[in-house]
């Protein structure tokens, strides 16, 4: 990564040791410091949450320009349950996929590669249930088992397309927990009497590709006619990164297209929200935090372990640093540091207009908001899980190291994984994690070498010693998404979106409320690489449009409801049409 300029050794270790000295700041003293700031916030003008320019109640119901079938997916139970059939069935193919998966192999059929062979079955399983998807778009097969549909005419052409997306592949099921489900995972059952369909992806995010295709196939059915091309886009590595999927499908699109040549993209995030007594909010994530995992590699002496003696006024191993570093990562966690311009801000600025809260968290933040101070609102959120969306957080996934009782290891290696504050950056984030390698590095007598994982680029900060030394590797780097604008689009997405909830099946009539905000989500999205390659003039929704209803998703019992998975269909069909006719004049 180009333009780094790593922090020096010396620097480590009086930013360290700074940080040692704040950790044991009593709890008395932090009231008086937290007291102290709020008095003087109260008078600076710096502590003023932005006015909220935005005004999420304006939004009504626009017509559907077309609407032969859009019935059937609200009204018609047996299509309804076909429809559930379709998303079981798709569940019922583990499309699993691994952190160590890498590049799929291109000299075989997919069906005989040892890694990705499974997709092969639900590759299958797609075209037998949407004939006519594959007999009318061109199917395209990118770097093996990325999946890329593109509807297009004469009509078309020349024309920005409209790009929907999700992910065939879904996060391993951990074989110990199955005897925790409530169904096997990969049953894919339907319960009729909650709604809920079981098992792993049936929330994340297979739901979306059959809602997509199921839009898609329902029009050709009605023979409509495109003006603007569709392009539908599945990865097959989003629960790892995108690197082999999405990024390939990005580039792929972006060669064709240009910079800035796809008009919108919709893909996995937010959704709708029912918050009782007829009212609704669409919440899509326009914005994403950054990302970045590093991996620390110590390099050591091994031996025998009845004699730990390689640091003699310590028994020490290749564990005990790593613990160490570890130590003080954790003890100096990332503040919340407000950025005035994260949409989760225009949320809850929203929902005090409005009066929306339901929870008493979010009556708590709501309040904070509406009193327009930035320290006000971080003091709220201590303690409360929305703080995510406002700070760098830091999760240490994964420890290796060691096998065998009596023998010390030579290597241990360690992963943090990082969601960037839209305030912040890499290069931040990667400084506060190689603050303390290079601190414990220079303590102990080790080496570090700083690498990325593009390979790109090596910088060694302190040379290896007999003793050892660290490899800091930066890993899968993104820098904090721009926000979507509000224009055009913005508000034909909310409209359609209005429309479709001003419908009986959500037990509505004409004088339901519908509001609509955007927000940001802790994690990310294969959208990133659109973004990175600058292919959508920022118009990325992670948004699908369906009822928020599901829940457990990457662990036991994952489930969704066959309410969002038929609103989505519903939504689907309505934007796809309401796109082609209005974009050229909100454009």
């Amino acid at each position: 990564m180009t333009g780094y300029g790593a922090i020096s050794a010396s620097d480590a270790v009086a930013k360290l040791n700074n940080k040692k000295t704040k950790t044991i700041i009593g709890t008395a003293a932090a009231a008086t410091l937290l007291l102290t700031a709020g008095k003087y916030f109260f008078h600076n003008s710096a502590d003023i949450l932005p006015a909220y320019a935005n005004d999420c109640g304006r939004y009504s119901p626009i017509e559907l320009s077309y609407d032969k079938s859009y019935s059937k997916i609200l009204n018609d139970r047996e299509y309804q349950l076909g429809l559930i059939s379709k998303l079981q069935g798709a569940v019922k193919i583990p499309t699993e996929v691994y952190d160590f998966y890498a590049q799929p192999d291109l000299s075989v059929p997919l069906k005989e590669e040892p890694l990705y062979g499974k997709f092969a079955a639900f590759h299958d399983y797609l075209e037998e249930q949407f004939p006519l998807v594959h007999s009318t778009l061109k199917k395209e097969i990118v770097n093996g088992v990325g999946l890329v549909f593109t509807w297009a005419s004469k009509k078309t052409k020349g024309k920005k397309p409209l790009l929907l997306m999700a992910h065939q592949d879904v996060v391993p099921v951990n074989t110990d927990t199955i005897d925790r489900w409530t169904y096997p995972p990969f049953d894919g059952v339907y319960e009729p009497e909650t709604g809920k369909i079981y098992g792993r992806g049936s929330s994340d995010t297979k739901p979306l590709i059959i809602s997509q295709l199921s839009a898609v196939e329902l029009l050709i059915a009605d023979g409509y006619e495109l003006e603007r091309p569709l392009v539908l886009a599945y990865g097959f590595d989003e629960e790892k990164g995108g690197e082999y999927g999405a990024q390939f499908i990005a580039r792929h699109l972006t060669d064709r297209y240009g910079k800035d040549g796809i008009e919108v993209i919709l893909d996995e995030g937010g959704g709708v929200i029912d918050l009782g007594d007829g009212q609704f909010i669409g919440q899509p994530a326009v914005a994403e935090k950054g990302y970045l995992d590093v991996e620390i590699t110590l390099n050591t002496l091994g031996g025998h372990s009845s004699a730990p003696n390689h640091w003699p006024n310590k028994e020490m191993t290749g564990i005990s640093i790593i613990s160490e570093i570890n130590y003080f990562i954790s003890e100096n966690q990332f503040p919340i540091d407000i950025d005035v311009t994260n949409p989760a801000i225009s949320t809850l600025q929203c929902y005090a207009k409005y009066d929306l809260s339901q929870s008493s968290e979010e009556n708590v933040l709501v309040n904070a908001a509406a009193k327009g101070s930035i320290s006000g609102l971080a003091k709220a959120l201590e303690g409360t899980n929305s703080k995510f969306v406002f700070k760098t957080t830091e999760a240490l996934d994964i420890i290796k190291g060691g096998i065998k009782a009596n023998a010390m290891p030579e290597q241990v290696i360690n992963l943090i994984n990082h969601r960037i504050n839209t305030k912040s950056s890499v290069k931040d984030t990667l400084d506060h994690d190689l603050s303390v390698v290079l601190a414990t590095a220079e303590k102990y007598d080790l080496g570090v070498t700083l690498e990325w994982s593009n390979g790109t680029e090596t910088t060694v900060l302190r040379k290896d010693t007999i003793n050892g030394g660290f490899i800091v590797k930066a890993i899968n780097p993104l820098e904090p998404v721009r926000v979507t604008p509000v224009d055009g689009i913005w508000d034909l997405i909310a409209n359609t979106t209005a429309f479709v909830y001003n419908d009986e099946y959500f037990g509505n009539t004409n004088t339901s409320e519908f509001f609509f905000e955007g927000t940001i989500s802790t994690g990310n999205t294969d959208t990133k690489y659109y973004s990175k390659f600058e292919s959508a003039n920022n118009r990325l929704y992670r948004y699908g449009g369906g009822l928020q209803a599901g829940g457990n998703e990457h662990t036991v019992d994952e489930w969704s409801n066959e309410s969002y998975l038929l609103s989505s269909t519903a939504f689907m069909y309505a934007f796809i049409t309401n796109f082609n006719a209005h974009a050229d004049a909100l454009i």
